[in-house]
């Protein structure tokens, strides 16, 4: 299948990506701005994650490269989490395929609004760094227990992962937010390796969008990366709470459809 690239549609398609870009490499949560959008001009829905995916991922891995190169990437912790995330997330898109997913958006509904309190208390979260002072037995059990618990949960129903990572990696390894989001990108670039060679493969991706789409992605993620990395937590936490709320009206939606 292929889109008229000149078209309001595609258009639309392109300018939420770039905002998915600026939002992921911040906080993660993109997929809430450019599912929705892709739904709303008429991509067909088996197209959508597939596409979706592909047009993120270069982007991902530009922010990845971005934070990795000016040393915001805390890459023992990382290396440890990858394979932990991958493992989980086959897991999760396991369970996906034996539990009704419902029973998932009703404790997210009731957790995501408790997160946001907590990191509204805790307004230090993030805020220093102390994760090379952390004893190696706990930096390799976080890592470990991040890797799965939340890859898990990106393989199973995933909306959000990204800020779910950066959250982890700041309250149990006592990164700063500005290098807990760079170990995010990090990780979620190359997990996601395996389920973009399978979209591919399937044919269940709009490749001309998604080529278009991945530059205005790859644009926004170096605008966002560089922002964090420049402004910290001052404009990381304010962009955390939007995507948290987008996060709480997709799950009411989604439970009410």
């Amino acid at each position: 299948m292929s889109i008229e690239l000149l078209s309001v549609p595609s258009l639309l398609c392109c300018l939420a990506f770039f905002g998915a870009g600026v939002v992921d490499s911040i906080t993660g949560g993109g997929g809430l701005i450019t599912i929705p959008v892709m739904l709303a001009v008429g991509i067909p829905v088996h197209y959508i994650t597939g596409t979706n995916q592909c047009s993120a991922w270069l982007g991902t891995g530009v922010a990845a490269a971005k934070y990795l190169r000016t040393g915001n990437i805390h890459l023992k912790s990382a290396l440890i989490t990858l394979p932990f995330a991958i493992v989980g997330s086959y897991i999760g898109a396991k369970l996906n395929l034996m539990v009704p997913d419902q029973y998932l958006k009703i404790f997210m509904l009731v957790t995501v609004p408790v997160i946001a309190v907590f990191v509204l208390l805790n307004k230090n979260l993030g805020e220093e760094d102390s994760a090379d002072e952390q004893p190696a037995a706990s930096v390799l059990l976080w890592s470990a227990v991040i890797g799965l618990v939340l890859g898990g949960y990106q393989g199973f129903y995933g909306p959000g992962s990204g800020m779910f990572f950066m959250l982890a990696y700041a309250a149990l390894l006592k990164l700063s937010l500005v290098r807990a989001t760079g170990n995010t990108r990090f990780v979620i670039a190359l997990a996601s390796v395996t389920s973009i060679v399978t979209y591919a493969a399937s044919g269940a991706v709009i490749w001309n969008l998604a080529i278009a789409a991945t530059v205005f992605n790859i644009v926004g993620s170096y605008l966002g990366a560089s922002l964090a990395i420049k402004k910290g937590a001052r404009v990381i936490r304010p962009i955390m709470f939007c995507v948290v709320a987008l996060l709480i009206v997709k799950l009411v939606v989604d439970l009410v459809r």
